[in-house]
């Protein structure tokens, strides 16, 4: 009786796996486990997990994650689906339980609905460019950290001293976002900054989690917390200490607000906006201080983590592979001399143009997009997609795949410039997502990527401290990182 018992919950998992997805009309996919769907399958980096779905099933399929999930792995569908019509793919696939456990709610600039989203994305975009965001003063604030830690670097190399450039890259960006987000600056070596940055980083590791999927699913899986380590625990315990400091910050930030004055940062403008409404007697709606702390804290993950990070995998690239190198700096030797580097000079420098988008395809920080949500019926490759079905666009799949790029792996930044020596930017190329939901700061990282980088590789050489340059190990969270790493700075004048 046993036997025929596990004969048959075997033929039904079986059976599950092979027809759910026809049964709920869905398009095909990996074959999913009950309860588990394909999670045991997302070990390896999930971009190039998700490609070898797609070439399997098609450019459109069905993932369970661990519930069903439509990606969207390609980018001619990717373009006819969530850029053509945007507004069908503008909701997020909201992670409620997770956003009420870490914050109390679907607060911020990443993880809330479509009207708040909405509403919120607009006040943050009017408000920050009130305050000169990709301003000439924000660009002069760029290029004063710049020098500013190839100046430190050129110290702190001499003697061919070995340096971690994450410090001095990280005080450099975190002062911009500190600035446009809380309206001050940190001085360089406050410890407050990387306490902040180890936190975040915490967190991105504790999000990805095996367990924590199935919390939106199977809210009382927090009972297994200690069978697992404490995931669950460990990752409020951080989100409040991330919330902890921000809100401290805030508070700062209020206390010097001046309401009779200009706002200075986005929280000052945030709070005018919640006196205006209070003074006029107007529904507070949205405009509360968990909103505002969230949306902070946001702007803080999203703007620093992945500019900082996509600078340190630039100069690893860069270290171990000095022939690109000293291309860079011979195009800016003979285009811009020593002189300050500005947004200006992008059509000059086609070359280090071409350098910094083959970095962002290769280094693909985001493995895996985050959710969206279709909200209505729509087709997508041929397939009928009810309404409210969680959407994947999986755009770091398309970075990785051999058919939109030869030798995917290989480092070359000859592949964005044409036979006339022109850099040719690769629509292809989404580092920072794409649709109704592309990065609000997305025109600051550009300005950032470019000035800093050239900046540094006119002032400095980088080199590895080994014979053969370190292989890139990573670190796998929200997004993927390089381990701490040295590297020897030589001063080019």
């Amino acid at each position: 009786m046993l036997l025929e018992l596990v004969l048959l919950l075997i033929t039904l998992a079986i059976a599950y796996a092979l027809f759910i997805n026809r049964v709920r009309g869905l398009p095909p996919g990996p074959p999913p486990l009950p309860l588990l769907g394909n999670t045991l399958a997302l070990g390896d980096p999930i971009d190039q997990v998700m490609l070898r779905w797609s070439k399997q099933y098609g450019p459109v399929f069905t993932a369970w994650l661990p519930a069903p999930t439509v990606v969207i792995a390609d980018y001619k569908s990717l373009q006819e689906s969530v850029v053509k019509q945007g507004d069908l793919f503008g909701d997020r696939s909201v992670p409620s339980v997770q956003m009420k456990m870490l914050v109390d709610g679907e607060y911020g600039l990443v993880f809330n609905g479509n009207y708040m989203w909405k509403e919120q994305r607009r006040f943050a975009l009017h408000s920050l460019k009130d305050v000169g965001f990709l301003s000439e003063s924000l660009q002069e604030s760029v290029k004063s950290y710049s020098q500013h830690i190839v100046s430190d670097w050129k110290k702190d190399g001499a003697d061919g001293k070995e340096i971690d450039v994450t410090h001095n890259i990280m005080y450099g960006v975190a002062n911009l976002i500190w600035l446009l987000a809380f309206g001050r600056t940190v001085q360089f070596g406050d410890p407050k900054l990387k306490v902040v940055k180890d936190e975040v980083n915490k967190l991105f590791v504790a999000f990805v989690h095996p367990c924590v999927p199935f919390l939106e699913y199977f809210p009382y899986i927090g009972i297994l917390d200690p069978l697992f380590g404490y995931p669950i625990r460990n990752m409020k315990e951080v989100s409040d200490s991330c919330m902890d400091i921000v809100r401290k910050e805030l508070d700062i930030t209020e206390k010097a607000l001046n309401y009779d004055e200009d706002p200075r940062c986005y929280a000052d403008s945030f709070f005018i906006e919640m006196r205006r409404r209070e003074e006029k007697g107007e529904p507070m709606g949205n405009f509360t201080r968990d909103q505002l702390a969230v949306a902070a804290l946001d702007m803080w993950t999203a703007g620093f983590e992945t500019t900082v990070t996509t600078l340190r995998f630039a100069i690893h690239h860069l270290m171990s592979r000095p022939e690109i190198q000293r291309k860079m700096q011979k195009e800016i030797d003979q285009q811009i001399g020593q002189r300050q580097i500005s947004m200006e000079d992008q059509k000059a420098l086609p070359y280090c143009m071409a350098a910094i988008l083959e970095i962002q395809r290769l280094a693909n920080i985001v493995e895996m997009n985050f959710y969206r949500e279709t909200n209505q019926d729509t087709v997508i490759g041929g397939f009928r997609i009810p309404a409210k079905t969680a959407i994947l666009p999986q755009f770091p799949s398309v970075h990785v795949d051999p058919k939109n790029f030869e030798r995917p792996d290989y480092f070359c930044p000859e592949r964005h410039i044409n036979d006339a020596g022109e850099f040719m930017k690769d629509p292809r190329i989404m580092p920072f997502s794409l649709g109704k939901r592309q990065c609000l700061g997305e025109g600051l990282a550009r300005m950032e990527l470019f000035i800093f980088l050239t900046t540094f590789v006119q002032h400095c050489s980088f080199s590895s401290p080994t014979l053969i340059p370190p292989e890139i190990k990573l670190i796998r969270g929200i997004t993927r990182s390089p381990e701490l790493y040295t590297v020897k700075i030589t001063a080019r004048f």
